[in-house]
């Protein structure tokens, strides 16, 4: 009887193991690519509600915040959770990598009822987000954002489209593509990175690589003075090549979205500038002599990615304090590449 009773009590105890170890995987399913895109398009609303508790926050949580001048570590509810006041509107991009279970946006909302551009990512575990970021882009600066113009209205339809079943790349290519533009820029050569002819980049709304000359180019000290150089080439690789970014002094970039549905990989970045312009390659011609001071430029970058190439570039940024830190360094890659 005693042994009968031994038994049953062992079934019992392995019945509530197996019991809790299923409710622990029901509670906690991977979300899918929808699933994440609809937790940032319900995060956004809730930014705008002032309302964090509608989402499901980890106990724990790494949220960075950009503000005119530095990078933030803040309190979930803080920031643009308390700022925020109306959108996105119908510019959105999403990216999202079930694998890394991590989504990112970048937008166009208002904060204290001016537009401005939101670049932003979370991060899940277990079904909790447990990392947040936001880059804010108002448009201050030595170049002000017109968030009338048409590209500052909706985004590429590229950014949208799938890519066919057949075409799609593993995210570990997509990420690798996207790193290979940070060594195309800081190696002052476009043939480091696969862009397409066709490929076009927009630097907070403005045209500065493919597609029409931009209206205006920066002034000194701006945030990404890329705009309008006489006789540089304008498309995508022959401007690398040119050296009109030799001012840059290091990027150091987090590749943290790669997104097989869609093509897109997207890139987080701080870049310094010292002050200082590397030398022209051997035998090449400077294309600018020009410096822009000493600064730090937090930047998003999206990647659109067919066929092994670069298509459609939309890098959002923000000009800093000079050595200013992302407060990701543990995740970030140094470019140019140490020797």
């Amino acid at each position: 009887m005693k042994s009968k009773r031994l038994i049953i009590g062992f079934a019992v105890v392995i019945a509530l193991v197996m019991v809790g170890t299923a409710s622990s995987a029901m509670a906690a399913p991977k979300c899918d690519r929808q699933c994440l895109v609809d937790l940032m398009q319900k995060y956004l609303g809730a930014m705008v509600k002032h309302d964090p508790k509608s989402l499901p926050f980890a106990d724990k949580v790494k949220f960075t915040e950009s503000t005119d001048k530095t990078i933030e570590i803040l309190a979930v509810g803080k920031g643009l959770w308390e700022t925020a006041s109306g959108g996105p509107t119908e510019f959105q991009i999403f990216a999202a990598d079930p694998e890394a279970q991590t989504v990112a946006c970048l937008v166009v909302m208002k904060e204290k009822d001016k537009d401005m551009m939101l670049g932003a990512r979370i991060k899940l575990e277990n079904g909790k987000i447990t990392e947040a970021e936001h880059l804010i882009v108002r448009g201050g600066g030595g170049m002000g954002m017109n968030f009338s113009q048409p590209s500052l209205q909706k985004a590429r339809p590229g950014f949208a489209e799938d890519i066919p079943k057949a075409e799609q790349m593993k995210r570990e290519d997509l990420a690798k593509i996207g790193l290979s533009y940070y060594d195309a820029l800081t190696g002052e050569d476009g043939t480091l990175a696969p862009f397409a002819k066709e490929c076009e980049r927009h630097e907070n709304g403005m045209t500065t690589a493919g597609g029409a000359p931009p209206a205006a180019k920066a002034g000194p000290g701006g945030v990404m003075p890329t705009g309008g150089f006489g006789g540089v080439p304008r498309d995508c690789e022959g401007q690398l090549s040119a050296g009109v970014f030799s001012y840059i002094t290091e990027i150091k970039p987090r590749l943290v979205v790669a997104d097989v549905q869609k093509g897109l990989a997207v890139g987080f970045s701080m870049f310094r500038h010292d002050g200082t312009r590397r030398p022209p390659k051997p035998g090449a011609k400077a294309a600018s002599t020009q410096t822009y001071g000493q600064f730090n430029l937090a930047a998003m970058h999206i990647f659109k990615i067919r066929n092994g190439k670069l298509y459609e570039i939309e890098a959002p940024g923000a000009s800093l304090s000079y050595a200013t830190k992302s407060n990701w360094e543990a995740d970030e890659k140094v470019y140019p590449k140490p020797k």
